[in-house]
């Protein structure tokens, strides 16, 4: 593995960060219901920016990967989640199932009058636990390198 001092700082902060808004997010939504929270537009917005601030930092998180371990080029943002899942960076079943939460994302900022945000809330309520398992995977992969 390739990841040199200067990327072992940069991956922790994004680490760091990236654990920060998942926290942040676990906050906002588990204690809460659908309908709770879609009735509180404050709680609402937060939950979407950190959704989308979450999302940002593991696309970050596994482009640097993928450009420190020179596994190649990708088509889209969404391929970055694959290619760590072809590369054992992630398990690769994981990988592929993760991937599209970069579509809800692009959704979420590109697109947003089209969002069905029930199904957003039902989604990130019912995969939460994803965001803690890449944590946990990225985290594994960052000890290897070491």
């Amino acid at each position: 593995m390739n990841i040199n001092m200067v990327d072992k700082i940069f991956m922790e902060k994004k680490m760091d960060a990236l654990s920060e808004y998942i926290s942040k997010l676990e906050r906002l939504i588990a204690p809460f219901g659908i309908k709770e929270i879609r009735s509180d537009e404050m709680r609402m917005d937060a939950v979407e920016r950190n959704f989308q601030l979450a999302v940002d930092q593991m696309v970050d998180i596994n482009t640097h990967i993928i450009k420190s371990e020179d596994f190649g080029a990708v088509d889209d943002l969404q391929s970055t989640f694959k290619m760590l899942g072809d590369h054992n960076v992630l398990e690769k079943k994981f990988a592929y199932k993760i991937a599209p939460i970069v579509s809800a994302r692009n959704m979420l900022v590109h697109r947003y009058e089209k969002l069905d945000k029930d199904l957003f809330l039902t989604n990130l309520k019912n995969n939460f636990s994803d965001f803690k398992n890449y944590v946990v995977q990225i985290g594994a992969y960052i000890s290897r390198a070491k």
